[in-house]
């Protein structure tokens, strides 16, 4: 699939339940409002049918979010599915690792690539302070089960808060290199209005805290693949890299190469923007595989040239993440 501006789109993100078992003040400091009726969430079933259209449309990795995604029961299943797919060559999922200790084994047993893993902090009281929930013990101990089972590479995503985390960068750092485990600091993105309000006076742009971690540690420009969103360095003398993700400082929209499918079924072409196209009414009205290709494909055509996050005479309009799946 290649929209009109010629970018071709290989990567599918999908989100398998909008619900999560933290409160991140970034993402849904107050729960989950409005969740998904079960009737709403997809099938499993219905997931991997909807993954083997997008395979034969070019679709080669997928990525498998939520909410957190091991709240949905069947997990390991339908990892082993989606990598039996024709044309899916990586399976890999984003998990905040509570419950990752139990599962690992049999994670890696289905055949799953790559594990991203959240943690924005490695101290307790800073964790409930983040999350209000207090499972830094279990997040540490699913990532030590996913180390012992393999399930590597593993590159943890720490999202940077001003007056927050940002004192913890060098310590995160350490904490990844000891493991051999890739670190990503990401940019704290506006979403409803209620979190941009509080984002303003914490947002910390990537650059800054690249430039800090410098007096520390040398880190050297690394090519990776040219549609990451992040900017990749190696940690020279160690076995990690560090990536920044900057959507708003750095925007990567013109390499962007993702479609993200919503636990309803609805599909998006850009994460800030509309919902596309419903394709969980397409398959339970039993519409045919060619004319749901079809639709796809015109819809995927159509994507946006790039967010509009910089652009203050678009009006934003709210979202959770966890139902979008990042």
């Amino acid at each position: 699939m290649i929209d009109r501006f010629g970018r071709r789109l290989t990567y599918l993100r999908v989100s398998l339940i909008d619900r999560c078992n933290l409160r991140c003040l970034y993402c849904m400091p107050h729960g989950l409002l409005d969740p998904f009726k079960e009737e709403e969430l997809l099938t499993m079933d219905e997931v991997a049918r909807i993954v083997e259209l997008f395979a034969e449309l070019g679709i080669s990795k997928v990525r498998l979010t939520g909410g957190e995604p091991l709240l949905r029961k069947g997990v390991p299943a339908l990892v082993a599915r989606l990598k039996s797919i024709p044309g899916i060559h990586e399976v890999v999922m984003t998990t905040n690792g509570i419950l990752l200790a139990p599962f690992a084994a049999k994670l890696k047993q289905a055949g799953l690539d790559r594990l991203n893993i959240s943690l924005d902090t490695l101290d307790r009281e800073n964790f409930k302070r983040i999350a209000v929930i207090d499972k830094l013990p279990e997040v540490l101990g699913g990532i030590d089960a996913a180390l012992k089972n393999g399930l590597g590479p593993i590159k943890l995503n720490m999202v940077l808060m001003k007056g927050i985390n940002d004192h913890e960068v060098p310590a995160m750092v350490r904490f990844a290199v000891e493991r051999r485990m890739d670190l990503r600091f990401i940019e704290w993105m506006p979403t409803a209005a209620e979190i941009h309000s509080v984002r303003e006076n914490r947002f910390l742009d990537t650059e800054s805290v690249r430039q800090s971690l410098e007096s520390e540690f040398c880190l050297a420009r690394k090519e990776v693949d040219p549609h990451a969103p992040a900017r990749t360095y190696q940690i020279i003398g160690t076995h990690s890299t560090i990536g920044f993700i900057s959507p708003l400082s750095n925007a990567f929209c013109s390499m962007c190469n993702r479609l993200r499918l919503k636990a309803n079924g609805m599909m998006k072409t850009c994460l800030h923007g509309k919902e596309d196209l419903d394709l969980r009414c397409l398959l339970r009205s039993e519409t045919s595989r060619e004319e749901i290709r079809k639709r796809i494909e015109e819809t995927v055509f159509d994507r946006p040239k790039e967010h509009f996050l910089n652009d203050p005479t678009v009006e934003h309009k709210d979202f959770i993440m966890t139902a979008v799946g990042g």
